[in-house]
């Protein structure tokens, strides 16, 4: 990169380190050859345009006064740094949620630290530096408009299929909003029970089945490589619908699994496996009798076809009351609600059922102690209560095994699609190997 590249990495880095986007490393060593080739001709493209500007002294239509002698200096200097404004394409182009502020202070930090080092020595009191910055800002951003523009519109000769195969995912890393809950601060055992679950009266939990300290300690890590399936993605209820589906299984909670397998792709780089099968239709007929029997069977044979995969999610959608609207406000989305669901193999009269004995009946609870926990830091009121019941609900099959209710019945397929974004979030918090 030379000498002034490693200046600007620095820059992006101070920039890094001051942000909610601490989490992500800076992904241009991932991003396709095209795609950096494209976005250096876009900034060369800027430059040319930035630097006729400035030189025609025509920088005030942009930034509001005419720009010094001193300033031209700057901006020219600057707009011919391929190193620093391909950087701050690529970041921000990897960053679709940052404010116009957040953008204009990732270009200043850049300026400055490059600054710091250039041949001249300029005062950034100058005036005519924030016009500087501003006048590159719009700049770029007119750029990027107008790209936009002329993708929309050779978009619209192609099918829609093609649309949704191209559009690339994109789940900004969220702010912490809530409490960052940690083994040290989440509580004790009782105060957990009183904030975070909801235990039916069929079946008992006690500390001794998850430790909190412990559970919030342990590790859970998606593992192998993506050359092989990593993540199951299963319906047991592949029937269930929302308030304004149609006969089409995308608008089903098949619908939402789609989309969260996309998302995990897409996003985060797993490689995912949506079994689609439809374990409670029996000739031809919606029966759930048998669905987890069915469901038990069918992962089982990919389970043994794929020993690779290491994390197993059973999607559902949950029923409620009608009057019941399990909503929040995500990303500035309508979002349905997610409940994670563990099951205890166990009666509260009788005890244990040794013929659904779960040997990872620990760590199932210790994995959605953990989702339930960095839900409310990171999107508080997207989770409900975690749910526990009596019976075993197929959790035994993988030592990470998640059952997701995804809103309700009573939500749109919308909201509930819309969930997937968040919930594959949260999943590689928990999980991803970036932690």
């Amino acid at each position: 990169m030379g000498q002034r590249g490693e200046y600007v990495q620095r820059g992006m880095n101070r920039y890094i380190n001051k942000t909610s986007f601490n989490r992500i490393k800076f992904p241009e060593a991932l991003l396709p050859v095209i795609m950096r080739l494209v976005i250096v001709l876009l900034c060369v493209y800027i430059a040319a345009r930035c630097i006729n500007l400035i030189t025609n002294n025509k920088a005030g239509n942009v930034a509001g006064n005419v720009v010094s002698d001193t300033s031209r200096i700057i901006a020219k200097e600057i707009v011919e740094n391929a190193d620093l404004m391909t950087q701050y394409m690529l970041y921000v182009e990897n960053h679709g949620s940052m404010t116009e502020g957040a953008k204009k202070e990732l270009l200043n930090a850049l300026v400055t630290d490059y600054l710091k080092h250039s041949e001249y020595t300029y005062d950034t009191s100058d005036p005519g530096y924030s016009q500087v910055i501003n006048l590159i800002y719009e700049n770029s951003n007119y750029q990027k408009e107008e790209a936009t523009t002329k993708t929309e519109n050779e978009t619209k000769s192609k099918t829609v299929a093609v649309q949704k195969v191209s559009n690339k995912v994109i789940v900004p890393m969220p702010k912490v909003n809530g409490k960052l809950y940690n083994a040290n601060n989440i509580g004790n055992f009782s105060q957990i029970m009183d904030k975070f679950y909801i235990v039916t009266n069929a079946t008992t939990l006690s500390e001794s089945d998850m430790p909190v300290k412990k559970a919030m300690s342990e590790k859970f890590k998606i593992t192998g490589n993506n050359k092989k399936p990593q993540i199951l993605i299963y319906h047991t209820h592949s029937q269930e619908e929302f308030s304004n589906s149609n006969k089409n299984t995308a608008t089903t909670i098949i619908g939402v699994g789609d989309r969260l397998a996309k998302v995990l792709k897409e996003q985060f780089g797993y490689n995912v496996i949506h079994d689609t099968s439809k374990y409670d239709i029996v000739n031809g007929k919606l029966d759930r009798h048998e669905a987890y029997d069915q469901s038990r069977a069918g992962v089982k044979k990919i389970l043994k076809k794929y020993p690779s995969i290491s994390l197993i999610l059973d999607i559902h959608r949950d029923g409620v009351n009608e009057d019941t609207r399990l909503v929040t406000e995500i990303n500035n989305k309508k979002t349905a609600q997610v409940m994670f669901f563990n099951g205890m193999s166990r009666f509260k009269n009788t005890g244990d059922i040794d013929y659904l004995y779960n040997p990872y009946l620990y760590e199932n609870l210790a994995l959605a102690l953990q989702m339930k926990a960095n839900a409310e830091s990171y999107y508080p009121g997207f989770s409900r209560r975690n749910y526990v019941n009596a019976y075993k609900y197929n959790l035994d099959l993988c030592k990470q095994s998640m059952l997701i209710e995804v809103g309700a019945q009573t939500n749109t397929y919308q909201e509930a699609d819309n969930a997937a974004e968040p919930l594959a979030r949260l999943i590689d918090i928990v999980m991803g190997k970036k932690k």
